[in-house]
C-alpha cells in the first residue's frame, strides 16, 4: 500500500500509527469524510503482527439497522425467518487480522453493548446461539461525527467510547496540509498510468480550494483534469467548472503577487473555520493556532482587497 506523506504533521501521524501498531489495544481515527481514514487503519494492520491475517472493512453507514447485528455477529440456521442456513459473522472471519469499522458512530445502540462485550471477551454471540464463540480480531474504528458529543447526548455508549479509546487518532482535514497536493497529484496521475506534466498555476488554483470533499475530492478533480487534457499538460483550462468558479478573486489568482494570493487564501480560511464552528471566535482562533489580533489583521487585509 503506498501512503502520501508529504508534511510534517501527517509525518507525525504515521509515525504515531507505526508504534500503535505493536498493540492489539483498539483504534479510535477520527477525521471528517474523504480525509483517508481507511489508509491510515490500513497502514496500522500492515505494520502489525496481524499483516498476514485478514484486513476487514464494514462501513456501519451504509448497512441498515436491522442488519448489522447479524453482520458483525453472524447467525443460526432458524434464528429468523430467511436464515436459511448458519451464517459466520465478520468478527469470527477476521482469524486473528483487524475489522475496521467505518462511521462506528451509526451503530445502533443494542449493537454498540454486543460489540463492547465482543472486544472485551474476544467472544460473541450469534444470532439464535446458546453458546458463545470464541474470536480472536484487532477493532479499529472511525467516524467524522464528533463522538465526545454523541457520548454526552447519549447517542454512543460512554464505555465503549472509552474503551475504544485507548488510542486516538485524528486526520487532519486537506485544507490543513496543502502542502501535499502536488504529492497527492502525481500519485493520481500514477495511479491512472498518467506522466503528464502539470501548469504551476493549476496548482496555484487547487490551493486556493478549500477542499471540503478532501482528498476523496482531489482524486476526482485530477483524474478529471487529466481526462480532459488534450496534451502533455494539464492547464487551468482542464479544471472542473464549478472548481474554477469557487475562487473568491480569480484576478488576484491569475493577476496577483504571491503575498496577495496567500493572502487571500488565509481569508478563505478564516471564513471556512469561523462556519465551522458556528461563529465561535474563540475555537475558530484555537483550531488555527493565531492569536486574535492576528486573525482580524488578516481578515482586515483580505476586506481590503475585495
Amino acid at each position: 500500500m503506498h501512503v502520501v506523506i508529504a508534511s510534517d504533521i501527517m509525518r507525525e501521524l504515521f509515525e504515531k500509527a507505526s508504534r500503535i501498531a505493536r498493540s492489539d489495544e483498539p483504534v479510535l481515527i477520527l477525521g471528517e469524510t474523504g480525509t483517508g481514514k481507511e489508509i491510515l487503519a490500513r497502514y496500522i494492520h500492515e505494520h502489525s503482527n496481524r499483516k498476514n491475517r485478514p484486513f476487514l472493512p464494514i462501513n456501519c453507514a451504509a448497512i441498515p439497522d436491522h442488519l448489522i447485528e447479524s453482520e458483525l455477529f453472524g447467525y443460526k440456521k432458524g434464528a429468523f425467518t430467511d436464515a436459511y442456513r448458519d451464517k459466520e459473522g465478520l468478527l469470527a472471519m477476521a482469524r486473528g487480522g483487524t475489522v475496521f469499522l467505518d462511521e462506528i458512530g451509526e451503530l445502533p445502540l443494542s449493537v454498540q453493548t454486543k460489540l463492547l462485550r465482543a472486544i472485551e471477551s474476544q467472544e460473541i454471540l450469534p444470532l439464535g446461539a446458546t453458546t458463545f464463540q470464541k474470536v480472536n480480531f484487532r477493532l479499529i474504528a472511525a467516524t467524522n461525527r464528533d463522538l465526545f458529543l454523541e457520548k454526552e447526548k447519549g447517542g454512543f455508549r460512554s464505555d465503549l467510547f472509552y474503551r475504544l479509546g485507548v488510542f486516538i487518532l485524528e486526520v487532519p482535514p486537506l485544507r490543513e496540509r496543502l502542502e501535499e497536493i502536488p504529492a497527492f497529484v502525481e500519485f493520481f496521475l500514477r495511479e491512472m498510468g498518467e506522466t503528464k506534466e502539470v501548469d504551476p498555476r493549476v496548482y496555484e488554483r487547487l490551493m486556493c480550494h478549500t477542499w471540503p470533499g478532501n482528498v476523496r475530492e482531489l482524486r476526482n478533480v485530477v483524474r478529471y483534469a487529466a481526462l480532459m487534457s488534450r496534451n502533455n499538460r494539464i492547464t487551468v483550462e482542464d479544471l472542473p467548472p464549478w472548481l474554477l468558479s469557487t475562487c473568491r478573486a480569480p484576478e488576484i489568482l491569475h493577476h496577483g503577487t504571491l503575498k496577495e494570493k496567500v493572502e487571500c487564501f488565509e481569508a478563505t480560511i478564516l471564513e471556512r473555520y469561523l462556519e465551522e464552528t458556528n461563529g465561535n471566535l474563540e475555537e475558530a482562533l484555537q483550531r488555527l493556532g493565531i492569536s486574535r489580533s492576528s486573525f482580524y489583521r488578516k481578515l482586515k487585509r483580505a476586506k481590503t482587497r475585495e
